[in-house]
């Protein structure tokens, strides 16, 4: 199907989301200085483009689709947001852990709302709801677009 304008940048945001799983899951098995560098990069993207990207689908996404009927997907959104917070806030395992960890579950997490929870949504939620969707995504401001920025 094809994606609704009104999800673009959430969709925009996966394809950076899956280079970042790409990059943290292949220096899961780096020299530890490399997984280091590339830890203090994914802790650094998930809350400057991640974070803000999750609470948009938290506060107007699964709401909605929550309302319309999709309990379960919704859950399974918020239990790997949850998931995902937990890998970036834990201080227990090592680096190449928390990094093939989070590599791994960001990928399948992409998977799941590219292929599964937005079809949903835009089956689902009307024409207002994915309305207040994109609106909301234009109102991010925590930081550019990973696409805006120059090489």
């Amino acid at each position: 199907m094809k994606r609704d304008r009104r999800l673009r940048q959430l969709s925009d945001d996966h394809h950076q989301a899956l280079v970042l799983a790409r990059r943290a899951t292949s220096a899961a098995s780096a020299e530890p200085e490399a997984s280091v560098v590339v830890w203090n990069e994914v802790v650094r993207r998930f809350h400057s483009e991640l974070a803000p990207h999750f609470s948009v689908e938290e506060q107007h996404i699964l709401p909605a689709l929550e309302r319309a009927g999709g309990g379960a997907l919704a859950k399974r959104t918020r239990d790997e947001h949850a998931a995902l917070r937990r890998i970036v806030s834990d201080d227990q395992h090592d680096i190449a852990t928390r990094l093939d960890r989070f590599g791994a579950l960001l990928r399948d997490h992409v998977r799941f709302e590219e292929r599964v929870l937005f079809e949903a949504v835009q089956e689902r939620l009307d024409g207002a709801a994915l309305d207040a969707v994109n609106e909301a995504c234009r109102a991010r401001t925590s930081a550019p677009h990973p696409r805006d920025r120059s090489a």
